[in-house]
């Protein structure tokens, strides 16, 4: 059985994510909120050859993210600043 992160960690997680999503949303200054296609192709590329990728749930086993939504993201990081 895959280990990820705690309920409770999890859960921290995804707040400070959509804190920092919602955040983007209504800064003044003009960057995009979704990463180029092209990006996040790149993020999940680096993510499946991780030992912390898994690829039967497709999520991150550090911070328990479902991958093919985090990396659409312009302000996501990888918890262990692989992107």
């Amino acid at each position: 059985m895959e280990e990820f992160p705690s309920a409770s960690e999890q859960g921290k997680n995804l707040a400070k994510f959509t804190f920092e999503v919602v955040k983007s949303a209504i800064d003044i200054s003009p960057s995009p909120m979704f990463a180029s296609e092209e990006k996040q192709q790149e993020r999940l590329d680096v993510c499946k050859t991780c030992d912390y990728y898994s690829v039967r749930h497709q999520r991150c086993r550090q911070c328990g993210c479902y991958l093919k939504h985090k990396v659409k993201f312009e302000v996501s990081e990888c918890p262990i600043q692989k992107w």
